[in-house]
């Protein structure tokens, strides 16, 4: 809890530096636009240089903050880290302990049959992943696919049976499977360097 509080306190602090800049560089260049075209109505509000400045660092920020909490943006704050895995799919780990998913793909009931799942991979929209047997209420299939697309899913009883399917239906075998740590690290390495540093 602490450290999502942390987290939280860290995002706030960006998105209003990232405000600061933005709002400061947009009015310099209606300042410049102003002088240069002699705009009657632009430079009756370059006369309230603060007021103009506050309204943009408030709208500016507003728009980042609940930027860094859309579908894609948003991979959890503190011990709770998500990966969004596309279709408003997503793969949680809090505390980086155990990694959880939902399969019910249409979202008809929230949380309904949440299961807890090992290494996994996605391969064209496609989630294959390995059950894990930790806990007492694990299903009794060891690995599930699921197409994110078209909202389907199937279980397979065994290694063996996941393999077969996987051979016929182009899919990487259980030994391509990778952890969430790794899973979530490829997310941001893979994001490009500028949206790093100008987004929240």
């Amino acid at each position: 809890m602490i450290l999502q509080w942390f987290d939280f306190i860290a995002l706030i602090i960006q998105v209003v530096i990232l405000s600061t800049i933005y709002s400061s560089i947009i009015l310099l260049i209606l300042l410049f636009v102003s002088k240069r075209t002699k705009n009657i109505w632009l430079l009756k509000r370059m006369n309230y240089k603060l007021r103009n400045w506050l309204l943009l660092h408030l709208i500016i920020s507003i728009f980042l903050f609940n930027y860094s909490f859309s579908y894609w943006q948003d991979t959890g704050l503190g011990e709770n880290p998500s990966l969004p895995i596309g279709y408003g799919q997503r793969i949680y780990s809090p505390d980086f302990a155990s990694t959880n998913f939902f399969p019910d793909l249409d979202n008809t009931e929230q949380n309904k049959d949440e299961l807890v799942i090992g290494n996994f991979i996605i391969k064209d929209n496609i989630l294959c992943a390995e059950i894990s047997h930790q806990y007492s209420n694990s299903p009794i299939y060891d690995f599930i696919v699921c197409d994110l697309a078209n909202r389907k899913s199937e279980t397979f009883l065994t290694e063996t049976d996941y393999n077969e399917h996987a051979k016929t239906m182009g899919l990487p075998k259980k030994n391509e499977f990778y952890d969430f740590k790794k899973h979530f690290k490829e997310y941001f390495d893979n994001q490009p360097t500028w949206r790093k540093w100008l987004l929240p």
